[in-house]
């Protein structure tokens, strides 16, 4: 699977499965390790107190020594164990810590897994490379690992079948649920995982009844853009729209853009285009009636002021996402900024929800955003 960042080892995978109740017998030939191997590792998973000692007693850490070890309350290291609220940055520490001293993680493990948990998320990232990806999944990462799960992370620029591929593996690693952070794959693909295991599509503004999702309001967005070029007074506006199967989300919030510059009685000119690289050139051939630009992201943006550098200033430009330090004093881009971190913690928690309660109301969450006026537009 491409761009996997991290996964269980195969000691750890191993006893899982024989705590999930698969026989040692099968549980080793799946592994290709000897039985008798494994069923040390089994006799020895879980070794609460002085660590020689209680893997020669074989004898397992529970709840209760993790509770006397660190001095808390057993209610509280249940808490911090299963990644709920209420429990301090210390004390969370210290469970973590009396975790790993005391041989707990397997033992943990096996309580989850009588009730299908894992403490794992799996997330599929559109392309970490691109600075909107790069930062949800930094996002999603963070808030995963401060809720003491562990996240496996697929990336890359793949295809659907690939993508589809890559949610597969992950739930061949027994995670709990899934994150999708993906522009491409059809909606329709996500509901065939959905229909029997906790998803999430976080960063992209899909609203279905069968889909959880979490996402900036890119309608707010698209609105206080549109409204801003009016306000100073650009009538003949042009608009950068990827088409739908380029990018589905791209091409939604281009028509958003559209659709409010036209109820103000803007004259708009839509541009197909498939890729930032093909822009500069185009836009630089506008007619002199074309005041002002929109595009789809910064990206975008940036490669249309890049076209406009023997011409600076002569069209307002506007981008969107406001990732990567695009709106800084050197370029100070007019641009939407998505507010990628609360997405990206919103979806995790909306994950751990569904994890805990699978037949909960679908919720779609739409977090605002924040406009950034930059040096990019002007008024006529």
């Amino acid at each position: 699977m491409a761009g996997v960042k991290s996964g269980p080892n195969p000691r750890e995978a191993a006893i899982s499965r024989v705590a999930a109740g698969a026989s040692i017998e099968d549980t080793a030939q799946h592994f290709n390790i000897p039985p008798e191997r494994l069923r040390r590792w089994v006799g020895t998973a879980a070794t609460p107190g002085d660590g020689a000692s209680q893997r020669r007693r074989g004898k397992q850490a529970t709840i209760i020594d993790l509770a006397e070890h660190t001095g808390l309350s057993k209610s509280v290291v249940s808490r911090a164990l299963r990644g709920q609220y209420g429990v301090s940055a210390d004390a969370q520490a210290r469970v973590q810590a009396a975790v790993e001293e005391l041989g707990y993680v397997f033992n943990a493990a096996a309580q989850n897994l009588s009730a299908h948990r894992t403490n794992t998320i799996g997330v599929l990232v559109r392309d970490a490379s691109a600075p909107f990806y790069g930062e949800m999944q930094s996002a999603l990462q963070k808030r995963g690992s401060s809720l003491a799960q562990r996240v496996f992370i697929t990336s890359g620029a793949l295809d659907n079948h690939d993508e589809r591929r890559a949610l597969e593996d992950l739930i061949a690693l027994r995670v709990d649920g899934l994150i999708v952070c993906s522009g491409r794959l059809p909606l329709e693909e996500v509901k065939r995982f959905s229909s029997k295991f906790p998803v999430v599509v976080a960063g992209r503004p899909d609203v279905d009844p069968l889909v959880d999702s979490v996402f900036g309001d890119e309608d707010e967005g698209a609105r206080r853009l549109a409204e801003h070029l009016m306000s100073l007074g650009h009538r003949r506006v042009a608009v950068l729209q990827p088409p739908d199967q380029v990018s589905p989300i791209l091409h939604r919030r281009t028509g958003i853009m559209e659709g409010y510059l036209r109820d103000g009685g803007v004259d708009v000119i839509v541009i197909t285009t498939t890729s930032p690289q093909d822009v500069g050139r185009t836009v630089s051939r506008l007619d002199e009636s074309v005041t002002a630009v929109m595009c789809p992201n910064d990206r975008y943006a940036v490669a249309v002021l890049v076209g406009l550098k023997d011409s600076p200033g002569r069209l307002a430009v506007t981008g969107f996402d406001g990732v990567g330090g695009i709106s800084n004093s050197l370029i100070d881009l007019t641009t939407w900024k998505q507010p990628i971190e609360r997405v990206g913690s919103a979806a995790v928690d909306r994950l751990m929800q569904l994890v805990r309660q699978r037949d909960a109301a679908v919720v779609h969450l739409a977090i605002p955003g924040q406009m950034h006026v930059g040096r990019t537009t002007q008024a006529l």
